[in-house]
């Protein structure tokens, strides 16, 4: 064999190598682009799962939050036709919360719920203070299920009184 020959044969299988080489690592590009491609794709689902639900909680929270107020507002007083009208509304608030908030929300508008019961038997029984504190952690559970994790506790704040005194200086006026 002579030189020339052995240059060649080896020459030969480098290029054999090489060219393996190149159809291997042009497969693992292709193969990881498409797995590239479906790894992406089902974050940006899931992602826009979260959006969508985190949009439906909101909504539902926002309407929550305002017809628990008719509780609020009519706390020991009878139940007249607009307070029915009213009471229609909370129970599809109630309702559309029931299927998208987590349990602690649930929970904490349960607690309110069992104190407006307790109300409607003995309307002494519960100090408007202590209802107004549980509205307030129905409040704060609900903003910390909707991204806001460091939710201040809102009965530490005057804001829930006032509101309060707000609406029901609406209510004599009408």
């Amino acid at each position: 064999m002579s030189l020339q020959d052995l240059l060649s044969v080896v020459g030969s299988v480098l290029i054999a190598l090489g060219g393996g080489a190149v159809v291997v690592f042009a497969l693992s590009k292709w193969l990881g682009g498409v797995w590239a491609g479906r790894i992406l794709e089902n974050e940006r689902a899931r992602e826009t799962r979260e959006q969508e639900l985190l949009v439906r909680r909101r909504n539902a929270y926002a309407k929550l939050a305002v017809a628990l107020r008719v509780f609020l507002r009519h706390e020991g007083q009878g139940w007249d036709q607009g307070q029915q009208v009213e009471s229609g509304k909370f129970h599809e608030a109630y309702n559309e919360a029931a299927l998208w908030a987590p349990d602690d929300v649930m929970n904490a508008v349960g607690s309110f719920l069992d104190l407006i019961k307790k109300i409607q038997d003995d309307p002494e029984s519960v100090p408007q203070s202590m209802l107004l504190d549980t509205y307030a952690n129905c409040i704060s559970s609900m903003r910390r299920d909707c991204g806001f994790p460091a939710t201040i506790p809102i009965q530490s704040c005057s804001l829930l009184i006032h509101l309060n005194a707000f609406i029901g200086g609406m209510l004599s006026e009408q």
